[in-house]
């Protein structure tokens, strides 16, 4: 078709440049300095936000396990307690059967097992007792109250043990409280 032949719609359209029409939309779709400071300020906020609710969360974490590491020590040593009353009620039958006891015998024989009912609860929770008569003093498991002279134990031995120590796992709960001697009697 000529120009003449083709419809007078298609001859009035000015000629169209490709290359300026790929600049026109590359140039519209680019964001306004305005467009870019609104999306910055929505991310901003939007981290922001977070930003906010992560340290709140954490805060309540740290409240929350605040609140139980509490309530743990509070209530520690509630099983050891409760492994200790049988040894208690013993402790009071015996006291109970002393009063109408007729030998010694029986009741010494009562106190010894309530006292063996209670060694074998600490042993159950890590509780054991420091072995000091005979043994070189170490001031970590003793406490010397007396230093005596002895022709039986060398200086510095452990000769009479007046109140039991004892260690939890590897930690002194008490020490022992020992006469220790200080070497033979001076003639």
């Amino acid at each position: 078709m000529s120009e003449m032949e083709q419809p007078e719609e298609i001859q009035n359209q000015p000629e169209e440049n490709p290359i300026e029409e790929a600049e026109k939309e590359t140039v519209d779709e680019t964001p306004t300095i305005e467009e870019q400071l609104q999306t910055a300020l929505a991310e901003r906020d939007e981290a922001q936000d977070r930003f906010l609710r992560s340290q709140a969360e954490l805060d309540n974490t740290r409240k929350r396990y605040q609140k139980e590491l509490a309530q743990t020590r509070q209530y520690a040593a509630a099983p050891f307690i409760q492994s200790l009353l049988p040894a208690l009620d013993n402790l009071k039958r015996a006291i109970d059967a002393a009063e109408s006891a007729d030998h010694v015998d029986e009741l010494k024989q009562g106190v010894e097992m309530v006292a063996k009912q209670i060694v074998d609860i600490f042993s159950q929770h890590d509780i054991k007792a420091i072995d000091a008569l005979g043994k070189p003093f170490d001031p970590n498991l003793h406490e010397a109250l007396q230093q005596l002279p002895s022709d039986e134990h060398p200086p510095m031995t452990v000769m009479q043990e007046l109140e039991q120590g004892f260690i939890l796992n590897d930690r002194v709960v008490r020490p022992t409280k020992v006469i220790v001697s200080s070497g033979p009697t001076e003639s």
